[in-house]
């Protein structure tokens, strides 16, 4: 019980860490040292770039954030699973269960990347049936 609270305590540790890697830009960001520049898109004039944003490649932004989100979940599961399988013991259950989450975790990724390829086939088999180019990525 007390080797099952430690292993937590440490995927808690670790995820913490990560999470803090993703917000350490944002908070670098926030204190800039020129007090002219108000937001993201005032560095973005000012570096040339367009400061417009359509709402297709906003989605498609969203859609491909929410998508390495689940890579990196299906990663972490396939990892807890070998990890489950390597400390069993030899117990079957465990075993069992750690050969079971990776199982789901494969599928679930196929599904995800087959969900992915049809969706990005209609909006492209779309865009040339209705001469609306999809959007520059």
């Amino acid at each position: 019980m007390r080797r099952l609270i430690k292993k937590r305590q440490i995927l808690v540790f670790v995820c913490l860490i990560f999470l803090g890697f993703l917000i350490c830009p944002v908070l670098a960001a926030e204190d800039s040292p020129n007090e002219t520049l108000k937001s993201l898109e005032d560095v973005a004039g000012q570096a040339g770039l367009k400061t417009e944003t359509r709402l297709p490649v906003l989605v498609g932004k969203i859609a491909e954030k929410a998508l390495q989100l689940i890579g990196l979940i299906m990663v972490v599961l396939l990892i807890s699973g070998g990890f489950m399988w390597m400390t069993s013991g030899g117990s079957e259950e465990k075993v069992k269960k750690a050969k079971d989450l990776m199982g789901a975790a494969v599928i679930g990724l196929v599904i995800i990347i087959l969900a992915y390829a049809i969706a990005h086939f209609v909006i492209v088999k779309l865009s040339e049936v209705t001469d609306i180019k999809p959007p520059d990525q």
